[in-house]
This record gives structure tokens, sequence and C-alpha cells, in this order.
């Protein structure tokens, strides 16, 4: 089924529908669609790696090298900051 084919059928079906619960759960889908970028992103997700990183730029952050984080997870350390 190509693309076009399944956008027109399920047009013809939300046009015919008159359960609001699938309505909303389709219009949460969309909204939750709009929230993430590309890569799957929320803005929330944004917001914590920037707060992180101006802690970073303030010298409050706390950074690893690929080596310590590997150590730290071995050794049962690497639980969430």
């Amino acid at each position: 089924m190509s693309t076009e084919s399944l956008k027109l059928q399920l047009i013809e079906r939300l046009l015919r529908t008159t359960d609001e619960g699938l309505l909303k759960k389709v219009a949460d889908l969309f909204r939750s669609e709009k929230s993430e970028d590309e890569n799957g992103l929320t803005d929330e997700h944004y917001s914590i790696v920037k707060e992180r990183y101006e802690e970073y730029k303030r010298g409050e952050g706390k950074s690893y090298t690929w080596e310590e984080v590997r150590e730290m997870v071995r050794s049962g350390k690497g639980g969430a900051a």
C-alpha cells in the first residue's frame, strides 16, 4: 500500500468516525509527534540538556571521559545523575 493510499484511507476513516475517544487519541498522537524533533527528542529533553550544558559552562557540571564512564558502569557506579 502506498503512502498516499494510506493517507486517504485514514482521512476517510476520520471523516466517518463519531468515536470521540478515537479522535482524541489521534489528536494526542499528532500533538506528541509535533513536540518531538526528527531525533525523537522532546522540548523537555532539550531543556535538560541545555540546563546541564549551562552548568558545565559555569564550572558547576562534571564531564567524564569515555573510559571513566565505562569504568563507572562496570563497577556499578553508573547511576543516573
